[in-house]
């Protein structure tokens, strides 16, 4: 009797028990993914692309957008699959006009806006900035920055900038302008490359969307294509500045003062670079190699030597900037110089 009575008492006890609400809606595996935001589309500096001819693409959608494949066109009409673009990625628009500054930039503000990614930024630290680990795209300006200060959701402003990274043209940028947070490793992140030869053609990029459970994908037919014009700008091309001094250098008299039309990347001590003497050195001789006035390399002849040695850290030159090379002391007899500073642009 007991034991029937207390079997009772258990059945009695699960039925007042509450049950559970079910919380929200039921998830959809096929709702729509919803279009996927206007694509960034650029190429990479040659410090990025690794000297390749690659195009880049950074794509975003809305809440339900898990990521998009990539189809691509040289005439319009017919399309190849080239890859997929996962969800992550960073991408918003300026809120205010960003002027062009100096590099460091210590005295702008980027103001950005990533509603339209639900993206996030993490400030870093002074030497994320002045080593681009916090890497932007700003209407095509790379930039890096060290603070992100959070004013509004998914808003941001950015200041200690480093401006013009990697070579990229240092500009004035408008509200609305183009703007994303990115690695060169990202998965969100689409790297395509392609021969010399579609260089100056236009390809069609088409992104139909799928969601988050990778399902729903978008029908091709139904997208319009964005396009852009292949340049090459990532492929290295190489850069030769040539200098020649007839007679024996003056100490303080420079050999060489060039101004650049186009950016230029010369590598750690020069490598590739030449210097040469009609007239070997009495004693060591020292160059110093300026960029705008302030050195960053030097150029030695040691004593006897005819052949002059580089050394000093890689350094990026844009248009405007002025490259100087200079002797620190007048020597005896060295004389009669040329060589060739060699990099890439």
């Amino acid at each position: 009797m007991n034991a029937r009575n207390h079997r009772a008492d258990r059945r009695r006890h699960r039925r007042a028990l509450p049950r559970q609400a079910t919380a929200g809606a039921p998830l959809d595996p096929l709702v729509a993914p919803g279009n996927t935001n206007p694509p960034i589309i650029f190429e990479p500096p040659p410090a990025l692309s690794g000297g390749a001819a690659e195009v880049w693409v950074i794509a975003t959608g809305g809440p339900n957008w898990g990521g998009a494949q990539l189809w691509l066109s040289t005439d319009g009409n017919t399309y190849a699959f080239a890859g997929n673009i996962y969800r992550g990625g960073r991408q918003g628009v300026l809120t205010a006009a960003l002027p062009s500054g100096a590099d460091p930039d210590t005295t702008d503000t980027l103001a950005v806006d990533l509603t339209m990614s639900q993206g996030q930024l993490l400030s870093g630290t002074l030497a994320d900035a002045d080593n681009y680990v916090t890497l932007c795209f700003c209407d095509g300006e790379l930039v890096s920055y060290q603070t992100a200060t959070l004013t509004a959701a998914n808003k941001y402003n950015l200041t200690y900038l480093r401006r013009g990274v990697y070579g990229t043209p240092v500009g004035t940028h408008s509200s609305g302008a183009n703007f994303a947070r990115f690695g060169p490793s990202d998965p969100s992140l689409f790297k395509y490359a392609y021969p010399q030869s579609f260089v100056g053609q236009t390809i069609h990029v088409k992104l139909p969307a799928f969601n988050i459970f990778g399902q729903a994908l978008q029908s091709l037919a139904g997208l319009t294509a964005d396009t852009y014009t292949l340049t090459g700008a990532g492929a290295v091309a190489s850069v030769n500045v040539p200098f020649q001094y007839l007679g024996i250098p003056p100490a303080g008299n420079p050999i060489l003062r060039y101004t650049f039309a186009d950016p230029v990347n010369f590598p750690t001590n020069f490598t590739g670079s030449t210097a040469t003497a009609g007239a070997a050195a009495t004693a060591a001789t020292i160059f110093d190699i300026a960029k705008n006035g302030t050195n960053f390399a030097t150029l030695t002849f040691a004593a006897a030597a005819a052949t002059g040695t580089f050394s000093g850290p890689a350094q990026s030159v844009i248009a405007g900037d002025v490259l100087t090379v200079t002797a620190r002391r007048t020597d005896a007899t060295l004389a009669n110089l040329s060589g060739v500073l060699a990099g890439t642009g």
